[in-house]
């Protein structure tokens, strides 16, 4: 992933996470499982890892679900950035 390219992906959970009001994202599976569908957070179309998750929105005072979340998205949501590696070839990328 280059730094352009993760640009995109914060871009994309932040509209995520204002379009559907919630306040945080958290994992409902105890294990991930593979799916063709795209990530309903970040939107990314490739076929992966995806989990049930949860949201809750404080505007309706109540819990979002969602059926197929990546778990990039997942550990974002947790941790505020990607994983390690990833975060290093982010940072290792000229672009």
């Amino acid at each position: 992933m280059t730094k352009a390219q993760y640009a995109e992906y914060q871009q994309a959970v932040a509209a995520f996470f204002e379009r559907e009001a919630i306040a945080n994202l958290s994992s409902k599976s105890s294990e991930p499982f593979f799916s063709w569908s795209p990530c309903e957070c970040c939107g990314r179309p490739e076929g992966g890892d995806r989990e049930e998750a949860s949201g809750y929105n404080p505007n309706a005072q109540e819990v979002e679900n969602y059926d197929c979340v990546c778990t990039d998205c997942i550990y974002y949501a947790e941790y505020g950035q990607l994983d390690d590696a990833t975060m290093q070839e982010i940072e290792d990328s000229k672009s």
